[in-house]
């Protein structure tokens, strides 16, 4: 099998060029070395896609189901690219040589939705922004909610908290962290977001604030397992008080919300310590 041609090349990179602009996941395998018989030739490339389905070729087979295989895990355990080699013989194949084909995932930044651009917000921001997230800032207050502020976030939204769920509601893919200036704000925006299901919703205040909001909640008798998924207090228990400490524990939980797929009670935080007109400006 040859490498892989300039017309597959283009295909594969319209392919490429879809998952990215549909936020969808995939796989992009290449063979990267061959000794002795294979079935697979160096630069062989293929694309695969998270239902197992394929663009291209790396040599058919049992090797290829392998390698889907290999490349639908990496997907999975989020550790980032990696080269496996295979040893053909060991795989039931007769030609016994071996190859090594490097897997790249193909996975669109999280979306972090921040509602509150003060000292917090603003911390958090950084933090998202180093974890490979795509950033937005919500905040009516022009002064606070400004480029000069936030530098590193992809949109900054200056517009009320309620016109912009209105207009832009979270969707299952996005983040979203709630530290405003207010309780009447956290609240408003809490019951705004947590019907929608978004993939985390986190919010700031002691456990007491978040008993009474969760009790608002209740009583527009929303699902319990909408209310199980709020992270309130937010933010795994490093015993965080500045601005700076309390984003990284929020960056913490999501992180391992990210790597194990749920934040055990165990671990979850006690009441961040920052008062609010220190935190939130």
């Amino acid at each position: 099998m040859q490498p892989t041609s300039t017309e597959g090349l283009q295909l594969l990179a319209r392919e490429i060029q879809r998952l990215v602009e549909a936020e969808e996941p995939g796989v992009l395998a290449v063979v990267t070395s061959v000794s002795g018989s294979a079935p697979g030739k160096v630069g062989a490339k293929m694309l695969v896609l998270a239902d197992g389905s394929i663009r291209g070729t790396v040599g058919g087979g049992v090797l290829e189901a392998r390698v889907i295989s290999d490349a639908l895990n990496a997907l999975e355990d989020g550790q980032g690219p990696r080269t496996t080699e295979y040893q053909l013989a060991e795989l039931g194949m007769g030609c016994g040589g071996q190859m090594g084909v490097y897997l790249e995932p193909i996975v669109a930044p999280r979306r972090v939705v921040i509602f509150g651009a003060g000292h917090v917000g603003t911390a958090v921001a950084r933090v998202a922004k180093l974890l490979g997230c795509h950033v937005t800032v919500v905040d009516e207050r022009p002064e606070w909610a400004s480029r000069e502020r936030l530098p590193e976030v992809d949109v900054i939204a200056t517009r009320p908290f309620a016109e912009h769920l209105a207009s832009q509601p979270p969707t299952s893919k996005d983040h979203v962290i709630i530290v405003t200036r207010g309780h009447d704000h956290d609240q408003l925006v809490l019951e705004g977001v947590v019907h929608r299901r978004p993939a985390y919703v986190g919010m700031i205040g002691s456990r007491k604030k978040v008993k009474a909001a969760l009790e608002k909640l209740r009583d527009l008798e929303l699902p319990a397992e909408a209310l199980e998924a709020v992270h309130a207090p937010i933010g795994l228990d490093i015993g965080a008080v500045t601005p700076e400490e309390i984003a990284v524990a929020i960056g913490a939980e999501l992180v391992w919300l990210w790597r194990r797929g749920a934040v055990p009670e165990d671990r979850r935080a006690r009441p961040l310590k920052a008062k609010r007109g220190a935190a939130e400006g």
